[in-house]
């Protein structure tokens, strides 16, 4: 079952990064990806989310409703 959770994402652009400008953060979770493209950013930061919730429940501090 898949749980929809509200994340507000915010980018940033780190002008002195060549590989990977875009950095998208979910301050909810704490939790940062980056990439070449906006697009890219937010992709990675949609699989470190999954990493991170993953990772929580296995250790059982998190509950879905």
């Amino acid at each position: 079952m898949e749980t929809l959770l509200p994340l507000t994402i915010k980018i940033v652009v780190d002008k002195s990064s060549k590989d990977a400008p875009f950095i998208a953060y979910t301050p909810e979770l704490d939790v940062a990806s980056c990439g070449p493209t906006e697009e890219k950013a937010r992709i990675n930061l949609h699989e470190a989310v999954k990493i991170t919730i993953q990772e929580i429940e296995s250790k059982g501090e998190f509950q879905s409703l």
